[in-house]
């Protein structure tokens, strides 16, 4: 779009920190065999990488880039059309609610799976019948 295949923008070069970041996250989690040292490690890296996401999203307010500034979360006036402003507001809304709903589903299936040998979940796993 700009003619070049990549350039040293504040907001690409955070954001490719950030991949880094992912990256080395999933790597840290495999690397280790220890399920609860990994979870620990992983979250010392999770939340260094947080410093991260401020960086990426002030990037283009603090320095010279080519993105533009937001565009739907100016606290005046939009600068999105409503015809296009609306139906993007609730498929946002939409979206975060699938997203919380298989948030929430995968987060039990983590903590069955880590506590599978738990009573708690035996007694779970029976029922209420208790069969």
């Amino acid at each position: 779009m700009w003619g070049t295949w990549w350039v040293w923008d504040a907001r690409l070069t955070s954001e490719l920190i950030l991949l880094f970041l992912y990256l080395g996250y999933i790597a840290l989690q495999n690397a280790i065999e220890d399920r609860r040292v990994a979870a620990r490690a992983g979250a010392v890296l999770a939340v260094i990488g947080t410093v991260n996401i401020p960086i990426i999203h002030y990037s283009v307010l603090w320095w010279s880039t080519l993105h533009q500034a937001a565009s739907v979360s100016k606290m005046a006036k939009p600068s999105i059309h409503p015809t296009m402003l609306i139906p993007l507001l609730i498929m946002i809304a939409a979206f975060m609610c699938y997203f919380a709903a298989v948030l929430l589903m995968r987060v039990r299936c983590e903590i069955l799976q880590f506590d599978r040998n738990a009573s708690w979940v035996r007694e779970l796993a029976r029922g209420p019948s208790g069969a």
